[in-house]
C-alpha cells in the first residue's frame, strides 16, 4: 500500500505543478516578461509564446489535469482502498461496513490532500511570484503543449462547434478601461504606483469624455485685445490682467482675427520696434463646443497653433481653449496664481463650498463625489456649469438668497452680477 500511496502523492504533487503553472502564466505580466524577452531571456520568451496561444495552454493544462484525476481515481479506489478493507474487515463492529467504510476514508484524504497540495498552495504560490514561476515551467509546458496538440485541437474544435451551436459570442476586448483603473487603483493602494501617478492615469480616462465646452475659457472670462485701439490701452489690458496670450479682435469677440503672443510685443519693445498689433497677430483654430479634448489636441499637434476658438452651431463664439486647459485636466491647474481668471471653488470652515457661476459641472460632479446616472445626465441636456444647472433645476433667473436642493445638497445663491449667476454656495445635507 505504500508503493501505491506514493504515487498518488505523486500525481496530487503533479496535479499542483499544472494549477500553478496555470495561474502563473494567466497572471504574469506581459510588460514584465517583454522586458526579460529584450534582455535575451529565453524562458520569458517561452512564457510570452504560451500567453499568446492561451487556448492551445489551459486544453494542455486541463488535459493533463483531467488525466491526474482519473489515474488517482484509479490508484485510490481500486487499489489503497481494497486493502484498507482487508485491515478494517478484522474490526468486529466494522466487518459489515468495511468496504464502505475504506472508500469513504480514501475518498476524503484524496479530497483533502488535493485540494492543499494539488490547488490551493500551488495557486498561491503561483500567484506570489508568477512570472519567476511561469519561467521554471515554460519549457516543459511548451513541449508538453506540442504533445497532445492533437487532442487540443480536437478540443478546441469541439468546444467552437458547440458554442456557435449555442449562438454565444466570445468578447474581443483583451483589456477594457475598467480593468486598468482596477489595476492602477491596486498599485496605489500598496505603493507600487505613486498618488500622483493615480491621479493623472484617472485624468487620462476622464479628458476622453471631455469636449471643448468643458474645457475652454467661457466668453465672458476671455480678457481680449482690440485692433483698433492704441498702444497705451494694451498696455494696460496686459498689465492689469497679466496673460502670456491675447485674442486680437476688430471691434467685438465676434470678429477674432488672431492671437498676440505677450513675447512677440516684448521683442519689439526691447529692440525699440515700433509695435504695429496687426503684423504680431498670429491664426489660431477653430472647433465645435462638442469636439473632444483628444480631437483638440491632435489639431494642435498637427497645426502647432496651441489656441481655438470655440463655436457653437450657430458659428457664435463661446469661449477659448488652449493647450494649457489640456494639460490643466491632466495634472491639475498649473497657470499661475497671480494671473488666473479661472472659475474657482473655496471650501469653508463649516464644510460648505463656495462656488464660482462658471465652475464646470463635470469638475463639480467630482468635488462632490456626485455619481449620476446615464438617464440624469441625459436630462442636463447641454448644461455645462453649476450656473446653469441651477437655471435648470429652478426653471427661472434666481435672486440673490434662492435655494434648491439637488442629490442630497442645497444650492444657495449668494451673488448675482446682473442676470448672471456669479458665487453659490452648497451644503451637504444630512442624511
Amino acid at each position: 500500500m505504500l508503493t501505491e500511496s506514493l504515487i498518488i502523492l505523486a500525481l496530487i504533487l503533479l496535479n499542483g505543478i499544472f494549477s500553478a503553472s496555470e495561474i502563473a502564466i494567466v497572471s504574469s505580466r506581459k510588460a514584465r516578461l517583454q522586458v526579460l524577452t529584450d534582455r535575451k531571456n529565453a524562458a520569458a520568451k517561452q512564457v510570452l509564446k504560451l500567453k499568446g496561444s492561451p487556448n492551445q495552454f489551459l486544453s494542455t493544462v486541463q488535459i493533463g489535469i483531467t488525466l491526474i484525476g482519473i489515474l488517482t481515481g484509479i490508484f485510490g479506489g481500486a487499489t489503497i482502498a481494497q486493502r484498507l478493507d482487508v485491515y478494517l474487515s478484522e474490526v468486529a463492529w466494522m466487518d459489515g461496513y468495511s468496504s464502505q467504510i475504506s472508500v469513504l476514508i480514501v475518498v476524503i484524504v484524496i479530497t483533502f490532500l488535493t485540494l492543499v497540495l494539488g490547488e490551493l498552495v500551488p495557486k498561491r504560490i503561483g500567484l506570489a511570484i508568477p512570472e519567476k514561476y511561469a519561467m521554471i515551467v515554460a519549457f516543459p509546458m511548451n513541449v508538453l503543449s506540442k504533445i497532445v496538440a492533437p487532442f487540443v485541437w480536437l478540443l478546441s474544435a469541439t468546444t467552437e462547434g458547440i458554442v456557435r451551436l449555442l449562438n454565444i459570442k466570445t468578447s474581443q476586448n483583451a483589456v477594457t478601461e475598467e480593468e486598468i483603473k482596477a489595476l492602477v487603483d491596486e498599485g496605489a493602494d500598496i505603493g507600487a504606483i505613486e498618488h500622483i501617478e493615480h491621479e493623472i492615469v484617472d485624468r487620462v480616462f476622464s479628458l476622453g469624455d471631455k469636449r471643448a465646452v468643458n474645457l475652454m475659457t467661457h466668453r465672458s472670462n476671455i480678457v481680449w485685445l482690440d485692433i483698433n485701439d492704441e498702444y497705451e490701452v494694451h498696455k494696460q489690458t496686459i498689465l492689469k490682467s497679466g496673460h502670456t496670450v491675447y485674442p486680437v479682435c476688430q471691434g467685438g469677440l465676434d470678429n477674432v482675427i488672431g492671437v498676440v503672443h505677450i513675447k512677440s510685443l516684448l521683442k519689439q519693445y526691447l529692440i525699440d520696434q515700433p509695435i504695429q498689433l496687426k503684423q504680431l497677430t498670429h491664426p489660431l483654430n477653430y472647433v465645435h463646443e462638442n469636439s473632444s479634448a483628444y480631437s483638440i489636441l491632435n489639431k494642435f499637434k498637427a497645426s502647432k497653433i496651441h489656441q481655438a476658438i470655440v463655436l457653437d452651431e450657430y458659428g457664435a463664439l463661446q469661449g477659448i481653449v488652449t493647450i494649457n486647459d489640456i494639460l490643466s485636466s491632466l495634472v491639475g491647474d498649473i497657470s499661475d496664481s497671480d494671473t488666473a481668471e479661472r472659475p474657482e471653488i473655496v471650501t469653508r470652515e463649516d464644510g460648505s463650498l463656495l462656488i464660482d457661476g462658471q465652475y464646470q459641472i463635470d469638475d463639480l460632479f467630482t468635488a462632490l463625489n456626485i455619481d449620476i446616472s446615464e438617464e440624469e445626465e441625459a436630462g442636463l441636456g447641454s448644461i455645462n456649469t453649476i450656473a446653469g444647472l441651477v437655471l435648470l433645476k429652478l426653471g427661472h433667473m434666481p435672486t440673490a438668497g434662492e435655494r434648491m436642493q439637488w442629490q442630497n445638497h442645497e444650492f444657495e445663491v449668494v451673488d448675482m452680477d446682473g442676470n448672471r449667476i456669479d458665487k453659490i454656495l452648497v451644503k451637504l445635507l444630512d442624511s
